[in-house]
């Protein structure tokens, strides 16, 4: 359908209206004017035929001649009928046997009872006004007058109303086009207003006129300004809730009635695989066990809790129902592999940590409790006291170990020491450090260190690393004429330095686990030797906190090398 525009509806309602009013204008005219103009012959006529009647009163003889005489005086026809109704006189007919009978004409019966009788009718000339009196003897006396002047003057009236109505309608579409143009033009702006604020600009300049138009417009202004607070408050909630759910380590799925997923975490992506949003719950959760324990949630309309294993992960799933919006559900994921290790290593640590320390604890106390329960002779005594203090050393090595491990965990990041550390010189150290040992062993300790391998971090930390590296070579590698060797290299913006025996090496089996707490490749060869265990781990968490990593290459019979990388001092 064709639609109008408020201007062209102001226009046509407005056109409406003035024709409506100057139809009913022509109307009522045309219709009152022919009557006003009919009473007002009625008038003359009645007031002339009063006249008339005297005059016929006066001077009854010759009454046709009479007659004559009077139609020339008042301009109409004047009829003079007797008692009976017989015309006696009539100025418009000459032979007055031919002339109507007056009996049965309701004006003349009208004036034979002595009131003024009025009828229309049509004659031979057109139409007729007559209007009849009584006169002297129960005569009566007629005037009629031909309508046609009053038709004419109708007529001409209607020509004239007809051409005032073409002026009228013309003036009121004038009218109507600068009324509708002012009044659309604030309409139009504010139309304006509202397609901007469709298009998110809110800036709207309200109007000061103080009709209707200027208050809508002063409220849309005022609305904009609302609505743009509104979406700003929104668009901050939005922006928060936003990074509020991309910052969860859980994972956050919205699923809707119809199965499909409306929102979804990083963590979910991360936990579930690939990009979620718009897939159907079938294809984004693969596993059937997690899709079931969400489907059921969803059947049962309560909240759901579960921990699911999915393949080598484990995961929490909290399922709520949403009752709003149409339904659908929020679940909630949590990878709790990590803790679970966690809560392995844990209890692995407490249970290595508990046989560690049972072995000199149960020694320390049963040769104690040897010697308070009677006199022993020397040597026994001087053999229970060596032994009482060999696993005294033991348990305090493996105490101090336990809290340096403790503390570089605790150690925060941003007390790391970032200084020049030139590796020759801390190898050369390490080696007078650890030179009666290695001669102890039969071992013989080499330094191979570039002077440009500078590395950037903990002296301290590094000594460490090196000497718990070089003292387990020196320990563990072959029981005589042993050869220890330490080299050191800059690779672009890594330092390599490379500690490596001639041992019997270590199995493949071994490799991945080697720096666990309290892990041995041979516990009795360990404890023989004075290991705790922790020297490994104590090397792998001092490397990284200094953003360094560690490896180690070996094989069975050929000897054992740990590689440390360590981030290198700049070059100058």
């Amino acid at each position: 359908m064709f639609a109008l525009t408020f201007r062209a509806k102001l226009l046509a309602s407005h056109l409406a209206l003035v024709t409506a009013v100057v139809l009913l204008v022509l109307l009522d005219l045309n219709r009152t004017l022919g009557g006003d103009l009919v009473g007002q012959l009625d008038e003359r006529l009645e007031q002339q035929a009063h006249g008339a009647a005297q005059w016929v009163s006066e001077g009854r003889r010759h009454p046709d001649k009479l007659a004559g005489r009077l139609g020339l005086i008042v301009n109409a026809r004047v009829t003079i009928f007797e008692r009976d109704g017989a015309v006696i006189g009539d100025s418009s007919v000459v032979d007055l046997s031919q002339a109507p009978s007056g009996v049965g004409q309701p004006e003349f019966e009208a004036a034979r009872l002595g009131e003024v009788g009025r009828a229309t009718r049509v004659e031979q000339d057109g139409a007729m006004r007559f209007v009849a009196v009584g006169a002297a003897d129960g005569m009566v006396v007629r005037l009629g007058a031909p309508l046609s002047n009053i038709d004419d003057t109708v007529r001409a009236m209607r020509r004239r109303l007809s051409f005032a109505f073409a002026l009228a309608i013309a003036a009121a579409v004038l009218l109507g086009w600068l009324a509708s143009r002012l009044a659309a033009r604030p309409l139009r702006a504010m139309t304006e207003s509202a397609a901007r604020i469709a298009q998110g600009d809110y800036a709207i300049v309200p109007s000061s006129s103080p009709d209707d138009f200027g208050v809508l417009s002063r409220t849309l202004a005022s609305l904009a300004a609302q609505l743009e607070a509104k979406l700003g408050e929104l668009t901050e909630e939005r922006d928060r809730l936003s990074a509020i759910l991309a910052g969860m380590a859980e994972g956050v799925l919205v699923v809707d009635a119809g199965g499909e997923v409306k929102l979804a975490n990083p963590a979910a992506e991360g936990i579930l695989g690939g990009s979620l949003v718009g897939r159907s719950l079938a294809t984004a959760v693969a596993d059937p066990k997690l899709r079931s324990v969400i489907e059921q949630g969803a059947r049962s309309g309560q909240t759901h809790e579960a921990e699911v294993e999915s393949g080598a992960r484990a995961i929490a799933l909290y399922v709520r129902p949403l009752a709003a919006r149409g339904g659908g559900l929020v679940a909630v994921l949590r990878d709790m592999t990590r803790l679970r290790r966690l809560l392995v290593v844990r209890r692995d640590f407490v249970a290595n940590v508990s046989h560690e320390l049972r072995t000199p604890v149960t020694a320390i106390q049963g040769y104690a409790e040897t010697l308070l329960r009677g006199p022993v002779d020397e040597p026994t005594r001087k053999e229970f006291l060596e032994i009482i203090h060999r696993h005294a050393r033991r348990l305090g090595a493996l105490v101090e170990g336990l809290l340096t491990l403790s503390e570089i965990e605790a150690r925060p990041p941003e007390s790391a020491v970032h200084e020049r550390v030139e590796l020759a010189a801390i190898a050369e150290h390490v080696r007078a450090t650890l030179r009666e040992r290695a001669a102890q062993r039969g071992a013989q300790v080499d330094v191979d260190v570039d002077a440009n391998a500078v590395a950037r971090g903990d002296p301290v930390a590094v000594e460490q690393v090196i000497e718990n590296l070089v003292d387990n070579a020196v320990k563990y590698g072959k029981d005589a004429g042993g050869r220890v060797r330490m080299t050191g290299r800059r690779a672009g913006e890594r330092v390599v330095l490379e500690v490596t025996d001639d041992g019997p090496g270590i199995a493949a089996e071994h490799l991945p686990r080697l720096f666990e707490r309290f892990y041995r490749v041979d516990p009795g060869r360990s404890r023989d030797r004075g290991g705790t265990g922790l020297g490994l781990a104590i090397v792998k968490h001092l490397v990284e906190s200094m953003g360094g990593t560690v490896d180690v290459r070996s094989a069975a019979g050929s000897g054992t090398t740990f590689a440390v990388e360590l981030p290198a001092e700049p070059e100058r």
